[in-house]
């Protein structure tokens, strides 16, 4: 058996709804089992929030209370993962299924 770890992708969002839909769409489909998803919402104004908690209920939803910029937000991400590996992502990135298994090599 092979030893997969668990992998933890963090995706900080700021009035990124439209680019944020088509990232989590291709993170999703993801040919790796052992994945999980964070979304560190910046305080959006655009639906961000609301659009992860219909759309995306396996997604973890951390909403900040303000835009607490880039780096904090990013950290806050970070210690709420339980991942072994944590890959961040800006929210207009689009990624294939294997990407991760590529970045495991």
């Amino acid at each position: 058996m092979v030893y997969t770890p668990k992998v933890s992708v963090v995706i900080l969002n700021w009035n990124g709804g439209e680019h944020l839909k088509k990232c989590l769409d291709s993170v999703l489909k993801t040919d790796y089992h052992d994945l999980e998803v964070i979304v560190v919402d910046n305080a959006s104004t655009d639906g961000s929030q609301e659009l992860v908690k219909k759309c995306y209920p396996q997604v973890i939803l951390v909403e900040n209370e303000k835009n607490l910029g880039f780096c904090v937000g990013n950290n806050i991400g970070i210690k709420k993962a339980k991942g072994e590996i944590i890959i961040l992502l800006n929210n207009d990135t689009i990624v294939d299924g294997g990407w991760i298994k590529e970045i495991l090599k």
